[in-house]
């Protein structure tokens, strides 16, 4: 049998701990980029998820005031009326009144009587829509 010199032999007690350190201070950096992502990764889906539903409710307030045009003898009273108990499901209000735009500077203004817009504002969590409801 052939014996190694004594100055050859494997690895030293200070490499080994050294080495493991560094793996240990990189694999810390890694979970923290990682995680971050992944905690994340679900935040524009959720969001578009709110718009698509905000998307839905209006699809819904469209075809219901088609539907009041052709049965309510006032149905953009009926409709403010509905829009405003929330009756299309879960939504924020903003803003639901009669407008006029002003014809000299093309700005709106509110409106008390024989208006024939109907402005209404929506929103659920950060998105938010806007939609004009003619008599």
């Amino acid at each position: 049998m052939r014996r190694k010199p004594s100055g050859q032999s494997g690895f030293t007690l200070i490499e080994i701990i050294v080495t493991i350190a560094i793996a240990a201070m990189l694999s810390v950096m890694l979970v923290q980029f990682m995680g971050t992502s992944i905690s994340r990764s679900a935040e524009p889906i959720l969001s578009i998820q709110e718009g698509m539903a905000l998307q839905g409710i209006f699809e819904n307030m469209h075809a219901d005031y088609k539907l009041l045009l052709l049965t309510d003898n006032t149905p953009l009273d009926t409709f403010k009326a509905r829009v405003e108990g929330g009756y299309y499901g879960v939504y924020t209000l903003n803003d639901c009144q009669y407008i006029l735009f002003d014809e000299t500077d093309h700005t709106e203004a509110a409106c008390d009587t024989n208006c024939m817009l109907l402005k209404v504002t929506i929103s659920t969590g950060k998105h938010s829509l806007t939609s004009l409801f003619a008599r």
